[in-house]
C-alpha cells in the first residue's frame, strides 16, 4: 500500500510541474484539429469514390 500512496504523491506533484495551455490556445488546436480530420476524411472519401468509379468502369470495359 505503501508504494501506490507514494506512487500517487509522486503523480500529485508532476501535475504541478505541468506547463498547462491556455484556454485560447486549446480552442484554437481543437479547431485545428477538427477542421483538418474533416479535410482529411473529405479527401479520403473523394479518392474512394473516384477509384471504385474507376475500378467499376475498367472492369465494365472487360466484360
Amino acid at each position: 500500500m505503501e508504494r501506490i500512496r507514494q506512487f500517487l504523491v509522486s503523480v500529485r506533484q508532476e501535475l504541478y510541474r505541468v506547463s498547462w495551455p491556455e484556454k485560447k490556445m486549446v480552442i484554437k488546436a481543437t479547431v485545428g484539429v477538427i477542421i483538418f480530420s474533416l479535410t482529411f476524411g473529405i479527401s479520403l472519401w473523394v479518392f474512394d469514390l473516384v477509384f471504385t468509379r474507376l475500378v467499376h468502369f475498367l472492369l465494365a470495359l472487360r466484360g
